[in-house]
């Protein structure tokens, strides 16, 4: 058998560091359904968390809903935004 043949019969070989790149990605992925499945649920049944969530229950709210309560400050906020912009055209970009 020559040498041309020999690399003609071996499978394509993958790039150095793709196989390091998936076993990354399985670790990430593995910590965050464990965070996910086993360590939000326990951190649910601690007593005090469990009555802020049954309060939350109770009272219909929420938790992951947006407010805008502070809609004031944010206008301040962005006055003194456009204000400096004003007073320094060339700033930050």
């Amino acid at each position: 058998m020559s040498q041309d043949s020999a690399l003609t019969d071996s499978p394509p070989q993958q790039p150095a560091g793709s196989h390091q790149r998936w076993v990354s990605f399985l670790l990430v992925t593995g910590a965050l359904c464990l965070f996910w499945f086993v360590a939000l649920p326990r951190i649910a049944r601690v007593p005090s968390v469990r009555a802020k969530i049954e309060h939350l229950e109770q009272q219909k709210i929420d938790p992951s809903a947006m407010y805008y309560t502070d809609l004031e400050k944010i206008e301040d906020t962005v006055r003194q935004i456009d204000d400096f912009h004003r007073e320094h055209p060339d700033a930050l970009w």
